[in-house]
């Protein structure tokens, strides 16, 4: 149950692809950009729970499959457990260099892809973070991103205030000295294009 849930979750982001993301842009020819894994601590103590690297062999194999059509450049995925009970996984993930999430119509892509349906906006320090308007589901999904890096965030279970972990991981990420932001007027440019 658990690495089905862990792989499901690694399912989200390995399967992105996108005929139109980056189509003008040239084909990637530098090394897969590596994910800054220090980004991520070891727990939220305020919270109450601790953060794992799931470097499993399924994970690791995932990771290894993925083809050129794909999106993704390199991933890494860790699991939130409150106690002994596993409440979420995170996901980061470097995007390919024709993929600029600079770009309003490559970051609405992928979130098209993770979030179907409606998304609902939300702030979390300054950071835009998508997210889905509350449906009822035991499962909230968070997605973010940074100059060639995005995250997923995926909580479920009892005992986890998604909005409150979500603001406190992100925000840790996002302040971190190697996570780096886009510019402001990304998202600005973004919402004057799109009527957001």
């Amino acid at each position: 149950m658990r690495r089905a849930r862990t792989l499901a979750a690694w399912g989200l982001v390995a399967g992105l692809t996108c005929a139109a993301c980056g189509s003008s842009r040239p084909a990637d020819v530098g090394a897969p950009r590596p994910v800054p894994a220090f980004l991520v601590p070891a727990a939220l103590p305020s919270e109450g729970l601790t953060i794992q690297p799931n470097t499993t062999l399924e994970v690791r194999q995932a990771i290894a499959s993925v083809g050129p059509q794909l999106l993704v450049s390199d991933a890494r995925l860790w699991e939130l457990h409150l106690g002994a009970q596993l409440v979420g996984a995170l996901q980061l993930a470097t995007l390919k260099e024709r993929i600029d999430p600079a770009h309003a119509a490559d970051r609405n892509a992928i979130i098209g892809q993770i979030l179907p349906g409606e998304t609902e906006e939300i702030d979390i320090n300054g950071l835009p973070v998508w997210t889905t308007p509350d449906d009822g589901s035991d499962r909230s999904l968070f997605i973010w991103f940074g100059a060639h890096i995005f995250g997923v965030l995926q909580l479920k279970g009892d005992g986890v205030d998604p909005p409150r972990v979500a603001d406190d991981l992100i925000g840790h990420i996002a302040a971190a000295p190697a996570w780096q932001a886009l510019p402001p007027q990304a998202y600005i440019l973004s919402s004057s294009v799109s009527g957001s």
